[in-house]
């Protein structure tokens, strides 16, 4: 951060940290100021304001720098992007009000009031308090049985961003639940609601034993520009092993898109590189994206849950973070 000497107004610096030697030093300064300012100053009210300057600044001098560092992610560093959305669950969210603020709980669809994507043969249905919990640090999306193992007898989770954008980096520190049938994903999906095209940032399907070893990153256009590969640590069937269970612990993953290019990230590791053309079917541009996390259950893919022991599962979120070009940040 820096403080600028004539409006007193916090910044951030070009990499995006602290500026350390301007947080120490503003303060001597301002305490000198103020004194200057009480000298010359002749209204009793005030002096009276210009004292109670100085004891804040004496006193809570941190009060003025107490914004969180957020470093900039590893594949981003020196380039030209800035901070613009940090959904800090726990923290700058810190309670389900808060996050219903900035993000709905149904699809874009019908009004956006879909509660679950038929096509896929999911049995969830997403709903809203019960299934969104902040604890300690992270948001928890709940799958729990509310019903039955049957087609909508489970009640679930997600989130959809009310913020939307078009290129950038986005990342997320996340821990996927284990269990035969859970189907968690980090998308980026249309805000004008026609499909394709669509960014799957991160998807894990658990469909069988050692499923959640490998995660999945797959990209939807409306032509073959999607195919492209330029560099790929995917197998054969677009997946990607990286010798742990991914349900163990929390892991990071991201994706830089750009105009004509999509890399997929896993802990900053580079896993896949591939030209991509943001476009809908009919040739049209896709416009800007909204965010999408979510947990879903049964379904083609995963096919269905074998007991009810998994639940409740649970998609733990620690954060959500957009970085963009300075030239495209709104």
């Amino acid at each position: 951060m820096k403080l600028n000497d004539s409006t007193n107004a916090l910044q951030i610096n070009n990499s995006g940290a602290a500026d350390e030697t301007k947080c120490r030093l503003i303060f001597p300064r301002s305490i000198l100021s103020c004194f200057s300012i009480f000298h010359g100053c002749q209204n009793p009210l005030s002096r009276l304001g210009l004292v109670l300057l100085l004891l804040i600044t004496m006193f809570f001098p941190m009060s003025l720098c107490s914004a969180e560092y957020i470093p900039m992610p590893l594949p981003i560093i020196g380039k030209a992007y800035q901070l613009v959305k940090n959904w800090d669950f726990g923290k700058n969210i810190a309670e389900t009000k808060q996050l219903f603020q900035e993000f709905h709980s149904r699809y874009i669809y019908s009004q956006g009031t879909l509660d679950y994507l038929f096509a896929n043969g999911e049995w969830q249905r997403y709903r809203e308090y019960e299934q969104h919990r902040i604890i300690g640090e992270n948001l928890h999306l709940i799958a729990t049985v509310t019903k039955g193992l049957f087609d909508g007898g489970i009640a679930s989770g997600m989130i959809r961003s009310r913020w939307s954008g078009r290129y950038g980096y986005f990342e997320s520190r996340m821990k996927v639940p284990k269990g035969r049938g859970l189907w968690p994903a980090f998308w980026l999906n249309p805000e004008d609601g026609k499909w394709p095209p669509e960014i799957d940032i991160v998807e894990i399907v658990d469909n069988g034993d050692g499923a959640t070893r490998k995660s999945f990153h797959f990209l939807h256009s409306a032509g073959d520009q999607h195919s492209i590969s330029l560099f790929s640590r995917l197998n054969d069937a677009g997946a990607y092993r990286p010798g742990f269970d991914f349900s163990e612990d929390f892991h990071v993953f991201a994706v830089e898109w750009t105009v004509d290019k999509v890399k997929h990230y896993v802990d900053n590791k580079l896993i896949s590189k591939r030209r991509f053309d943001w476009r809908h079917k009919d040739g049209s541009g896709g416009g800007p994206a909204h965010i999408i996390m979510n947990l879903a259950v049964g379904g083609h893919w995963p096919g269905e849950p074998e007991s009810e022991k998994i639940f409740p599962a649970i998609l733990e979120i620690d954060y959500i973070r957009v970085w963009q070009a300075r030239s495209l940040a709104r």
